[in-house]
C-alpha cells in the first residue's frame, strides 16, 4: 500500500505541537505507577487468582485489550498519518520490537506457552520498559487530552503487566535457552527491517536510522552493534534473574532450617 493519506491533527484523535508531552512529570509517572500498583495487587492476591475459576477469562480480556491497543494504532495512523510528514503505511508495519512483543504476549497469556514467555521476558520487558522510560522520542506531541497518549502507554504497559502476571500467578520462569531464542528472533527481524528502511525513506524499523550519539549512521553497521548490545543486555537480565532466584532460595532455606531447629528432638 502506498500513497498519501489525509492528514488530520485536530481533536482527541490528533496530536498537539512539539513539547506537549512533559517527560518525567505527572503525565509520565502516573501510568507507570498504576501498572506497578496493579502488579503489587496481583502479588498480594496471587493464591486467590490461581484458584479463581474465571482466571482464564481474565487473561482473554487482557489479550483483547492488547489487541485493541495494537490495532487502534494503525487506525489512528490512517486518521493522522505520521507526525514527521511521512504518510506511507509501509513505514509503520508492526516490525518494531514493541509491536512484536505485544503480539507475542497476546498468544503467550492465552496459551501459556513457555517459549513465548521466554521471548517476552527478554524482548518485551526490555523493549517496553525502555519505551516507558524514554517516551519523548515518539510521544512528543501527545498529552492526556489525546488518544495517542493512552494508546502508547497501553501498548507498552499491558505486555509488561501480562509478562509479570504470568510469572507471579502461573509461576513461569525464564530459561537460558530462551535468551538465545530471543536473540534469534530479533536477528530475524533485521532482514525485513533493513530492506524496508532502504525502500521507504520515512521508515525507521528497529530504530536503525535514529540519530544517536557515538553510533554510525550506516544502518548495517548499527545493526551489528545493536545485536552485540542485545546479547550483553539479555545476559545482564539473566544474571539479575539468577541473583534474585538465588536470594529467594537462600531465604527459603533459612526459614526451613529455623523451623527444623525449633522442633523438639525425639529420643531414639
Amino acid at each position: 500500500m502506498s500513497g498519501e493519506y489525509t492528514y488530520y491533527s485536530d481533536g482527541f484523535f490528533g496530536f498537539g505541537p512539539p513539547g506537549t508531552f512533559h517527560p518525567y512529570g505527572w503525565m509520565h509517572i502516573v501510568p507507570i505507577l498504576l501498572c506497578v500498583g496493579l502488579l503489587l495487587l496481583v502479588w498480594v492476591k496471587r493464591e486467590r487468582l490461581r484458584n479463581w475459576k474465571g482466571e482464564i477469562h481474565f487473561r482473554y480480556v487482557l489479550a483483547f485489550l492488547m489487541f485493541l491497543m495494537e490495532f487502534s494504532y494503525f487506525l489512528w495512523l490512517l486518521y493522522v498519518g505520521d507526525s514527521s510528514g511521512k504518510y506511507l503505511m509501509m513505514s509503520k508495519l508492526p516490525l518494531h520490537v514493541c509491536d512484536v512483543g505485544i503480539c507475542s504476549c497476546m498468544f503467550m497469556i492465552t496459551s501459556r506457552n513457555r517459549t513465548l514467555f521466554g521471548f517476552n521476558f527478554f524482548v518485551t520487558l526490555f523493549g517496553a520498559t525502555l519505551a516507558c522510560i524514554i517516551p519523548p522520542t515518539v510521544l512528543d506531541g501527545a498529552d492526556p487530552t489525546y488518544f495517542r497518549y493512552y494508546q502508547y502507554f497501553g501498548e507498552h504497559l499491558l505486555p509488561i503487566f501480562g509478562t509479570v502476571y504470568m510469572m507471579i500467578v502461573h509461576r513461569m520462569r525464564p530459561r537460558y535457552r530462551y535468551l538465545w531464542i530471543s536473540v534469534g528472533g530479533l536477528s530475524a527481524m533485521l532482514v525485513p527491517s533493513l530492506m524496508l528502511n532502504e525502500a521507504f525513506p520515512g521508515s525507521d524499523y528497529l530504530f536503525l536510522k535514529l540519530k544517536l550519539p557515538l553510533l554510525p549512521d550506516n544502518q548495517y553497521l548499527r545493526a551489528g552493534i545493536y545485536a552485540a548490545l542485545i546479547v550483553v543486555i539479555f545476559h545482564g537480565m539473566w544474571l539479575l534473574w539468577r541473583l534474585a532466584l538465588c536470594g529467594k532460595e537462600k531465604r527459603t532455606s533459612g526459614k526451613y532450617e529455623m523451623k527444623q531447629s525449633g522442633r523438639p528432638k525425639t529420643e531414639s
